[in-house]
């Protein structure tokens, strides 16, 4: 999968919570060598944008996550130079407080493994929504 997203341009795993932990996870996981060390910490992401805008300048952001506040939070600052992607998967993908309270994201899919069905011109195609 990360091959696959790194074949259309830099992947950079964005991620919130324990500054100790959580690289100890993408660590071990494997995730950091697969996106050849390029991992953002913060405590809160979506409060962060400018640093990574800063440390990965881009004309366009694609961002995968779980949670519909945060896509919606980033929307909010990016907007049209953001396209959201919604894995139904994990703690808070089938919570229905926050499927009714957010918006839904640009695409949504299952896992993260059903990108692997869209090729980047496809993804990014306005209205686009699995």
């Amino acid at each position: 999968m990360i091959a696959r997203l790194r074949a259309w341009g830099p992947t950079v795993i964005l991620s919130d919570g324990d500054v100790i932990f959580q690289p100890r996870k993408i660590d071990r996981s494997g995730l950091f060598e697969a996106v050849e060390g390029r991992v953002l910490i913060y405590i809160h992401k979506e409060r962060e944008l400018e640093d990574v805008e800063k440390q990965y300048p881009s004309r366009h952001y694609v961002l995968v996550d779980d949670k519909l506040r945060i896509l919606t939070a980033v929307k909010k600052v990016w907007g049209a130079r953001l396209t959201t992607v919604f894995p139904r998967q994990g703690h808070y993908a089938h919570d229905p407080e926050a499927l009714a309270a957010y918006p839904p994201a640009d695409v949504t899919i299952e896992r993260v493994g059903d990108l692997l069905r869209y090729d980047l011109p496809a993804l990014l195609a306005p209205g686009v929504n699995s």
